[in-house]
C-alpha cells in the first residue's frame, strides 16, 4: 500500500489554483491562506485556498508558518496505517511568526504559561495539543496532553474551526489553550521545527525527576535511533550527564548519526549470536546492568532485551509503541518485581517540556550537529507530494517543507 501511495504522491497535486493576478498574488495572500489538504489514502495532496479569519477570538494566535517538518505519524496517516478524519491539513511540527493576536491573551493558568509576553512578529513554536487548562487532567494530574476536550494539530478535520489546524499550510490558527514558545534568534526555524514533537516528547520521557533516585545514573540503552532516539542520546549525554549511552538499531546509517550525538552504536541484525555479543559488550562495562533503557522503536520484540540489560532498580521508559500490536508477552510480573524496575509510559508532552526542549536546542546548538537529522534542502509547499516521497524513503530523520514557498 505504501509503494502504491508513493507513486501517486510523487505526482504534482491536482491544479485547483493558478499563479499570477488570479492566483496567489499579494492581495489574495492577505485574505487567504494556502493549505495542502489530504483527502484520501492513495491520493496526492491538493493545494487549496482557505479564508483567513477577519477577527480573532480571545486568546487566538494567527501564525504565518515558516517551515514544517514531516513526522512519522503523518507518514502513517498517508499510508493508511493511521486513521484520521478527512479531509484535513496534516502536520504538527513547525515554526512560524505571529501575524495577529486575539484580544486579551489568556494567561491566568496553564497551558499558555506566560502567554502575555507574546507579541505580533514573534517567531514561535507551539504544543501539538490544545488543552482547556481547567479539567482534572490539565490541573490535578498535570497531563494537559490528555485533556478531556483535547484538540491535536494535524489531526483535526477541516470542518473544525477555520480549517487551519495543521502546519502544511501558509498559516495555522492557534487556539487559546495552545502553549506557544518564542524561538531564540540564535536558532534557525529548520532546526527548531521538530522540537514541538520529537524533542519535547524525549524531554518528557526522560524527565530528570523521574529517573532513578538512587545509584550513579551513568549508563543507558536507547532502543531505536530515529529522531526520538537520537534526541534521547543527546539529552542523556548532555542534560543527564551519562558516561555511556548505547544505541541499538537495525540500520547502520542511523547508528552513524547517533554516534555524532554521543552514542555508542550496536547493530541489531536479528541473530542470537549477535544478541549475546551485544549483551557481552554492555556487561563488560556495566556488569550489573545499565541504569536506564529507552524504547523508541515501536517493536514489542525489544522488551526482553531492554529488561535484561537493566540493573536492579533500573528505569524503563516506553515511548515508541503507540499502536495496538504491542502486547508485552515477553515481560513477566516476576521480572518487574524481582528486579525492582520502574516502567513509565510516555505519550506526547506538557507545555513545560516544550519550554525545556527549546532551551536545550539553544544551549547545545554549537555542540550538536542539529542540521544532520534534516533534509539538506527544503521543499516548497507546492512540492508537498515530493517531500512525502522523500520522507517515505527514510533518507533523513525529518524532511523540511518551506511553507511560504508556493
Amino acid at each position: 500500500m505504501v509503494l502504491g501511495s508513493l507513486s501517486r504522491l510523487s505526482q504534482p497535486p491536482r491544479q485547483v489554483w493558478r499563479r499570477g493576478s488570479q492566483g496567489f498574488g499579494n492581495q489574495r495572500r492577505a485574505a487567504k491562506a494556502v493549505a495542502a489538504v489530504f483527502h484520501e489514502v492513495g491520493k496526492p495532496f491538493e493545494l487549496q485556498e482557505v479564508p483567513l479569519p477577519e477577527k480573532l477570538n480571545e486568546g487566538e494566535l494567527l501564525v504565518r508558518m515558516e517551515v514544517a517538518t514531516i513526522c512519522g505519524s503523518d507518514l502513517h496517516t498517508v499510508s493508511g496505517k493511521r486513521q484520521e478524519p478527512m479531509p484535513l491539513v496534516l502536520g504538527h511540527e513547525g515554526v512560524g511568526v505571529i501575524e495577529r493576536i486575539g484580544s486579551d491573551i489568556f494567561s491566568g493558568s496553564r497551558p499558555r504559561h506566560r502567554g502575555w509576553k507574546l507579541q505580533e512578529g514573534d517567531r514561535v513554536t507551539f504544543s501539538v495539543a490544545d488543552s482547556c487548562g481547567v479539567c482534572p487532567e490539565c490541573t490535578l494530574h498535570k497531563l494537559p496532553q490528555k485533556c478531556v476536550s483535547l484538540m491535536k494539530y494535524g489531526h483535526a478535520r477541516m470542518s473544525e474551526g477555520t480549517g487551519l489546524n495543521g502546519t502544511y499550510a501558509t498559516h495555522v490558527l492557534l487556539r487559546p489553550g495552545t502553549h506557544a514558545v518564542k524561538v531564540p534568534d540564535t536558532l534557525s526555524s529548520r532546526v527548531c521545527s521538530p522540537a514541538n514533537c520529537a524533542l519535547a516528547t524525549v524531554v518528557n520521557a526522560l524527565d530528570m525527576a523521574r529517573l532513578p533516585r538512587y545509584g550513579s545514573n551513568k549508563s543507558a540503552v536507547v532502543q531505536g535511533v530515529g529522531l526520538l532516539g537520537i534526541y534521547a542520546v543527546a539529552w542523556l549525554k548532555k542534560r543527564v550527564g551519562m558516561d555511556s549511552v548505547f544505541c541499538l538499531d537495525t540500520q547502520p546509517e542511523r547508528l552513524k548519526t547517533a554516534v555524532q550525538f554521543g552514542g555508542i552504536p550496536l547493530l541489531v541484525s536479528g541473530g542470537e549470536e549477535e544478541f549475546w555479543e551485544r549483551q557481552r559488550s554492555i556487561r563488560e562495562r556495566y556488569p550489573h546492568g545499565v541504569d536506564v533503557a529507552v524504547e523508541m522503536t515501536g517493536a514489542k520484540g525489544v522488551i526482553h532485551e531492554g529488561v535484561q540489560l537493566l540493573r536492579n532498580g533500573g528505569h524503563y521508559s516506553f515511548a515508541g509503541m503507540v499502536h495496538p500490536d504491542s502486547q508485552l508477552s515477553a515481560l513477566t510480573g516476576e521480572t518487574i518485581i524481582k528486579k525492582c524496575l520502574t516502567i513509565r509510559g510516555v505519550h506526547n508532552y506538557t507545555p513545560w517540556n516544550l519550554e525545556e526542549a527549546v532551551k536545550f536546542l539553544n544551549e547545545y546548538r554549537e555542540e550538536l550537529p542539529l542540521e544532520s537529522v534534516l533534509s539538506p534542502s527544503s521543499y516548497a509547499l507546492s512540492q508537498i507530494n515530493d517531500a512525502f516521497a522523500e520522507a517515505f524513503s527514510g533518507s533523513y530523520c525529518r524532511v523540511v517543507v518551506n511553507c511560504q514557498d508556493i
